[in-house]
């Protein structure tokens, strides 16, 4: 008598399993191209992301005021997020490989370099080494997201969060480990964690970006359908909007963080430094929550409601005391983490053009944007406070969720079941 309703039962729940097993990040980690150029994101944001906590150990000692930190902190992205279209166009054309493998190797080498200058006391010099270092980042970026999003469209949302979940990773990594270095070794400890990198490099220099093509259960290949956007200049002004306003928070707070607690609270190098990473480690985890839950629910929703989460948060970072610090940075981060690896798939659909040509444009385009939104935080950091340039992100934030709702749907129609 009940037998039809244990039968509808078992059935269901053997849709939603092949549904997760179909869709899961473990199915896309077993793909070798996006592990490995994960593993090379991974150790270059480790190395980029010390730049912060190597200036502000050595603010004091070279005499740097909070807008020459936020220069030195921009020029590396400025100069990538100028290249990275020119990177997307060449991989695009003449495959990723050496870009890829060239990229990190060029970064490992000059952020090594820039520890150097400021040993030698040489604001100058630690400039251009920045300078140079962005190159290696221009080149590696967009033939990364390229590699990581060549899946079938419904997973490149996922894909994409894998490849910066492990960007994130070494940016949680890299402040601490900085902060650790700093204290207990010195800055000539660097070059040794650069020489970590070296066995990735070898193994970006043996893949290239190729076709996948990955099919359904029944055997047939996958090819969703897309609704077709006709790009107005609302539209176009809106994503312009979002991707400037997500990446000026995060940048703007990433700068900012460990010179407010050394200097308005007195923290030392570990202790600003485990509160940057923290907010590293919440940025990877909602882009690892992001991806999957975006090519679920829907793309524009889950970024424009995680960035109004942010405003409250950033509105009270400044007056939290005791460990309540360590816990807002870990949610904030979560929050801007889930849009990341969101907006970069959605401008991949939206723009026409080649993967890579596209992701060099959003990528270079939030590292530019961020580069100066992070240099408008410090002038005001310098001219009214600290306090008052973390607070100013929750504006910025609010901007960056409104413009994410004038965006049309780029979620793919799910597949009708068999």
């Amino acid at each position: 008598m009940h037998q039809p309703y244990y039968r509808q039962l078992s059935i269901a729940v053997l849709r939603q399993w092949q549904h997760w097993r179909t869709s899961s990040l473990i199915d896309l980690l077993r793909l070798r191209h996006i592990i490995v150029v994960s593993l090379g994101h991974l150790f270059l944001d480790l190395l980029s992301s010390t730049v912060s906590v190597v200036l502000t150990f050595f603010s004091q000692p070279m005499a740097l005021s909070k807008q020459q930190i936020s220069v030195a902190n921009g020029l590396y992205s400025i100069v990538s997020s100028l290249l990275q279209p020119l990177a997307g166009h060449l991989a695009d054309r003449y495959g990723s490989r050496w870009l890829g493998a060239g990229g990190l190797l060029w970064v490992l080498i000059f952020v090594s370099l820039t520890v150097m200058a400021c040993q030698l006391g040489s604001y100058g010099l630690a400039l251009v080494m920045l300078a140079f270092a962005g190159i290696g980042s221009a080149a590696f970026h967009p033939q990364g997201a390229m590699n990581a999003t060549n899946v079938a469209e419904e997973r490149r949302t996922t894909g994409a969060s894998i490849f910066f979940f492990f960007g994130n990773i070494g940016m949680i990594a890299g402040p601490l480990l900085a902060g650790v270095l700093l204290r207990n070794l010195g800055p000539i400890s660097f070059p040794l964690m650069a020489a970590a990198g070296l066995p990735v490099v070898w193994l970006l220099s043996t893949i290239g970006h190729r076709p996948i093509k990955e099919s359904s259960s029944t055997g047939r290949v996958v090819t969703p359908s897309l609704p077709r956007t006709r790009l107005s200049g609302a539209i176009i002004a809106a994503l312009v909007g979002l991707i400037a306003l997500r990446s000026w928070a995060n940048m703007g707070t990433t700068t900012f963080l460990p010179k407010f607690f050394e200097e308005a609270k007195g923290w030392d190098a570990y202790s600003y430094g485990m509160v940057a990473s923290l907010w590293n480690f919440g940025t990877a985890l909602g882009n690892l929550v992001g991806g999957p839950a975006a090519d679920r629910w829907g793309r524009r929703r889950l970024v424009s409601w995680s960035l109004f989460a942010l405003v409250p948060i950033m509105l009270y970072m400044p007056y939290s005391e005791g460990n309540l610090p360590f816990v807002l940075s870990g949610m904030g981060g979560f929050l801007s983490g889930l849009s990341f690896s969101v907006i970069m798939v959605l401008t991949q659909t939206l723009l026409p053009g080649g993967k890579g040509l596209a992701s060099g444009l959003t990528l270079g385009s939030m590292f530019a944007s961020g580069a100066i939104g992070s240099n408008i935080n410090g002038f005001i950091a310098d001219h009214l406070s600290l306090a008052i340039s973390l607070q100013s992100i929750a504006l910025v934030a609010l901007g960056a969720g409104l413009c994410a709702l004038v965006l049309p749907r780029t979620r793919p129609k799910p597949e009708p079941t068999a």
